[in-house]
């Protein structure tokens, strides 16, 4: 059997998309309000930051939540998690970070199971981790991927566990156990996992932009985010 290219696999994602009879269900409360925010260095003067976002920013409880972009270049991510092989370091963001105060509910877009989930605890890493596998329909799977949430979120998980849309998923963690970040969630849809399991990178180096931005498309339209 011939194998499917990352091409075909964005093809059919595209498809479905376009033709699915019902929009993903709210991931977070407060979508509608939400505001952008840019994370390269354009961005970051823009918030009046200079290279990196302050320690101990958040958002807080009842502000408007915060949506940082796909495909960006940031040069934020200077810990080892990032360090690349050859010299060329991972800094092209390939999920959207929603930024809302640690404890805030994240809720399962689409229907689909518990495909894996782990504790990634390094510096500037997602700490807890859940990635969630969809079959919307036949010869269709992809995985969306979920971020920097609160120890607890992994609690009573186990492969298979099925969430409907509109499910709560998780919760966000604070500064302390998501990686060192400001308190948010990074969501990703990846169309191919290459194996990997509890974990799937978000950053990419420049250089592979093009082959990586098929395999994890922008997040975006799936969550109806387009006017972001």
């Amino acid at each position: 059997m011939m194998s499917v290219t990352a091409s075909e696999r964005l093809a059919a994602y595209h498809l479905w998309l376009a033709e699915r009879p019902e929009p993903s269900a709210g991931i977070m409360a407060g979508l509608e309000t939400a505001r952008s925010i840019r994370l390269d260095a354009e961005g970051l003067r823009a918030e009046g930051w200079e290279s990196d976002m302050p320690r101990g920013w958040a958002v807080a409880a009842g502000e408007p939540l915060r949506i940082g972009g796909y495909d960006e270049d940031r040069g934020i991510y200077d810990s080892d998690v990032f360090a690349g092989d050859g010299g060329e370091r991972r800094t092209l963001h390939l999920g959207i970070d929603l930024f809302a105060a640690a404890g805030t509910e994240v809720f399962a877009p689409l229907s689909g199971s518990v495909h894996s989930f782990q504790d990634n605890n390094n510096i500037k890493d997602y700490g807890p981790t859940v990635i969630v596998q969809h079959e919307p329909r036949p010869g269709l799977t992809f995985w969306t991927l979920y971020g920097h949430l609160s120890r607890d979120s992994l609690d009573g998980l186990f492969a298979g566990k099925v969430f409907k849309a509109g499910d709560r998923l998780a919760r966000l963690g604070d500064d302390s156990v998501n990686g060192g970040w400001s308190p948010h969630l990074h969501f990703q849809v990846i169309l191919d996992l290459g194996g990997r399991s509890g974990d799937f990178p978000g950053v990419f180096k420049r250089s592979e932009r093009d082959l990586w931005t098929q395999v994890c498309p922008d997040p975006r339209p799936f969550l109806g985010l387009t006017h972001l």
